[in-house]
């Protein structure tokens, strides 16, 4: 869904996105369906306000225990979008100061609102994927899942080259 900054009135529009096409369904697995708002708003002649809002439930296999869990996934976002060829063409570098770091520039007039939906989707969602910030894993000796049942493994410490720095001097 793409719209043009020219098409955008000066009172804004709101976009209730009910089309899930947007959603990367190949690279997440979805269990519910998904809810997105989007308004537009203009912020002089090559500027626009965009703020937005997903809701969704993702699955995931936890990186711990391996077991399968839902993730809600409740995001409101707010991006100024900036037409300006000039800037996307320059390669020199820049430092971007705080107020650059919400903004996209962009080489025409035209807002991809899936194509930021998608991006936005992939932000919200951490780097590692727990079932529970208490779950226990999988024992390292047997394999067994330590949130559903305790092992028989004795926890014998290795020995180490290191153990030495152990001993204390009298």
């Amino acid at each position: 869904m793409k719209v043009r900054f020219g098409e955008i009135p000066e009172e804004g529009l709101r976009y209730e996105i009910s089309d899930e096409s947007w959603f990367p369904d190949h690279e997440l697995h979805r269990s519910g369906p998904v809810r997105s708002v989007v308004v537009l708003k203009r912020n002089g002649v090559d500027r626009v306000l965009l703020t937005g809002e997903i809701q969704t439930t993702v699955t995931f296999d936890c990186d711990r225990c391996t077991e399968n869990f839902d993730m809600e996934l409740d995001s409101s976002f707010t991006l100024g979008l900036e037409y300006a060829p000039d800037a996307i063409a320059e390669t020199a570098e820049h430092e971007c100061s705080p107020l650059e770091m919400d903004v996209i520039y962009l080489n025409e007039p035209v807002i991809d609102i899936f194509e930021i939906l998608r991006q936005q989707v992939f932000l919200v969602i951490s780097e590692k994927h727990l079932c529970s910030d208490l779950c226990k894993g999988l024992c390292s000796n047997c394999g067994v899942n330590l949130n559903l049942e305790s092992c028989d493994c004795t926890k014998e410490l290795k020995t180490s080259p290191f153990a030495i720095l152990k001993k204390k001097e009298p």
